[in-house]
């Protein structure tokens, strides 16, 4: 009666984590990394690492401009964010690793990426992207208790395989522009059985569907309004909907104030620091029954952009 895949309360900052078509929207390459802690203070409590790459290619034969492009130029401790890039065919390739831990249960799964962004007019881009790769399923039986510690059967369960290995697909379509990007994606889309050790269980790899957005508004020179969504969907789980919003400042700053239906109240804060690297972090109070319990959440997530260092000698000559 839960979703199987983790949510991140800073989906908006890297929505390449779970829509494949999300990757290569501005002339650089991001690398993000993040990890999320959830109800601290209970033991078993779900934890989950991340990392993740992408960044746009040329074709062997394209005549088209660099794909990378200039990234602070003026090699500034703390740089303007990056634009999104619209108007153009893109080829975007990426990757990431996922380890997600609950109690004795551990998934990690690698994938690989690839996405092609086609142009409507000059100001929007309409991208279609596919991941594959492996996912591993596990039992730690460290952390299992059992009733009666000697058993027999338990015992020769765990002395051959507890776990089971699976190709795994994901896909996703965005469309965007330099101010708006909405995106719908799907994970688990092969729906694979769950076996452990030849035994086949009545559980499944199920498919979740992502329905997300977010817009920048404008307000002056230097702030910027982001409102956001998420909508989060799998066959026999609660709808998880997210709403909230972003102030920007001077590109480089950023705060966030956000509801998870049902669940929890978010705030967090971020900055572009240290020439290439961005850091966020976010903290979810319980507004639902597990705050009883626990009510401390707690998400980092640290960004590394890498784009063309300026060539003076050119535009000098110029």
């Amino acid at each position: 009666n839960a979703q199987q895949e983790t949510q991140f309360s800073q989906y908006y900052h890297n929505p390449y984590f779970f829509n494949p078509a999300a990757g290569g929207m501005t002339r650089t390459m991001q690398f993000n990394a993040g990890f999320r802690r959830q109800w601290v203070g209970i033991d078993g409590s779900p934890q989950t690492f991340y990392a993740t790459g992408h960044s746009e290619i040329k074709l062997s034969g394209e005549k088209s401009a660099d794909v990378i492009g200039e990234f602070n130029p003026q090699f500034e401790n703390i740089f303007d964010s990056p634009e999104v890039n619209v108007g153009r065919s893109k080829h975007v390739i990426g990757g990431k690793a996922i380890s997600d831990v609950i109690g004795p249960f551990q998934k990690n799964s690698i994938l690989g990426s690839y996405a092609y962004h086609i142009p409507f007019n000059r100001e929007h881009m309409m991208s279609l992207g596919l991941s594959a790769g492996w996912t591993n399923f596990g039992i730690n039986s460290s952390k299992v208790t059992l009733l009666n510690e000697d058993d027999p059967q338990y015992d020769n369960f765990f002395a051959r395989n507890a776990n089971q290995n699976i190709f795994d697909m994901n896909a996703g379509i965005a469309y965007y522009s330099e101010n708006f990007h909405f995106g719908v994606a799907s994970t688990q889309l092969l729906n694979n059985d769950m076996v452990i050790d030849q035994i086949m269980t009545e559980n499944n790899y199920g498919r979740h569907l992502y329905v997300y957005g977010m817009y920048r508004i404008e307000t002056d020179d230097e702030f910027e309004l982001e409102p956001h969504f998420m909508l989060q969907t799998i066959q026999g789980a609660p709808l998880s909907f997210n709403l909230g919003t972003r102030i920007h400042f001077d590109r480089k700053y950023w705060a966030n104030v956000a509801y998870r239906f049902g669940d929890a109240i978010n705030v967090g804060f971020g900055m572009n620091v240290a020439r290439n690297f961005t850091f966020g972090y976010t903290y979810d109070f319980g507004s639902g029954a597990v705050q009883t319990v626990s009510n401390n959440v707690h998400e980092i997530h640290l960004g590394y952009i890498l784009g063309r260092n300026r060539n003076v000698e050119r535009e000098l000559s110029r």
